[in-house]
């Protein structure tokens, strides 16, 4: 059965893995060995084997590897099916006819480039040991097919636990020749962006004075944000999952039908409120707002208790208007405080009002306009 291949080597991504991958079988980009390659992509042991690669690809493409090996004839490999075929590559390296060797050079780059899931590729290459030489290939060539620009690269550098980003990381392993070298370049070039930091600096000195880690976390980034890799979820924290669970001693909200009518069960203000027993007092008392102390002292003094009391035959009867009650009920707590007269004193007897004496000031009048000022 023919299949359309995976992945289009035109493309900057699988054009990325590829030259990973070529790299990868050169002395100085060994990260993985040709053991690793066949371990990863077709692990086996003395009773079973899982292929990772084979499947993968059509019987035009796998069938002239398999025949290569001599281990099938031609015609038989390209009708072979997926469990045919790794029965045929399990029995032949069981019997040594096919080793570790032959397996890589029989599945070449662009054979594994073109098929074999990219994120599968990519995970091979970064599980290796990477050397300075890896990781400048990377680098370098990442950022000449775009996959990351030189402000993504300053903005993603960090180390030391975020305390140092940027430049600051790029500084940090830099000498002093090396810092002149880097102002000096960037003053010929006038260019002060982040593009021009970075080619001042190149990509030769950025790999061999920056951590290998750092570097490795940056090219980790760059495969997420191309979607080479998935990105984890991010758990939810506790406190937000807290946040959803209802509290136990909250109270619920009335519904909307007891709202309603507790909205009906206001009184209205031009009806006159029944008198309040001496029981409800103190109840109404804990209800206002209005202070403590001694009643004189406020501007309009509250009805006295007597007020409620039943009138005799023998008393004075004083009929109070609903509008004072109400609107000493009303008032305001806030309302300013006028400090009483000193009271005048009255005899119980003696109904005439005593007039206190008026203290009068021991200065000497002034001049007024009525006493003509001496001339000098």
């Amino acid at each position: 059965m023919d299949k359309g291949a995976r992945n289009d080597l035109s493309a900057a991504v699988p054009k990325f893995c590829l030259a990973l991958e070529e790299y990868r079988r050169t002395p100085e980009g060994r990260v993985r060995t040709s053991q690793d390659l066949l371990a990863t992509f077709f692990p086996h042991d003395d009773k079973s084997s899982t292929d990772k690669v084979f499947k993968h690809l059509p019987n035009e493409v796998r069938g002239p590897i398999v025949a290569a090996w001599g281990i099938r004839g031609m015609k038989a490999a390209m009708r072979d099916n997926d469990e045919r075929v790794q029965q045929v590559v399990y029995d032949a390296l069981l019997a040594g006819d096919v080793d570790h060797q032959a397996f890589e050079e029989g599945l070449a780059p662009e054979t594994l480039t073109r098929w074999v899931p990219l994120g599968e590729l990519w995970a091979f290459w970064r599980g290796g040991k990477l050397s300075k030489q890896a990781i400048h290939k990377a680098m370098a060539t990442a950022y000449e097919l775009y996959l990351f620009d030189a402000r993504w690269f300053l903005e993603t550098l960090t180390a030391k636990s975020g305390t140092l980003k940027g430049t600051d990381v790029l500084a940090d392993g830099l000498t002093k020749d090396d810092l002149t070298q880097w102002v000096r370049r960037i003053h010929e070039t006038g260019d002060g962006t982040p593009k021009g930091l970075v080619a001042a600096l190149g990509w030769d000195k950025i790999v061999a004075k920056t951590s290998n880690d750092v570097l490795v976390a940056v090219l980790d980034a760059v495969v997420t944000k191309v979607g080479l890799v998935v990105a984890p979820a991010k758990e939810s924290s506790p406190k937000a999952v807290d946040s959803l669970v209802p509290k136990g001693d909250a109270k619920p909200e009335p519904p909307p039908a007891a709202a309603s009518a507790a909205a009906g069960a206001t009184p209205d203000p031009g009806k006159a409120e029944p008198a309040k027993t001496e029981a409800a007092k103190p109840a109404e008392a804990r209800q206002t707002d209005k202070p403590p102390g001694d009643d004189s002292t406020w501007s309009v003094p509250p009805v006295a208790a007597e007020a409620t009391k039943d009138v005799g035959e023998g008393d004075i009867s004083v009929d109070l208007d609903d509008d004072v009650l109400m609107g000493d009920k009303i008032a305001p707590a806030t309302a300013p405080r006028i400090v009483a007269a000193t009271p005048i004193h009255m005899d119980e007897e003696d109904t005439e009002v005593k007039a206190v004496p008026r203290v009068r000031s021991e200065r000497p009048p002034g001049p007024t306009s009525r006493t003509p000022l001496k001339s000098r």
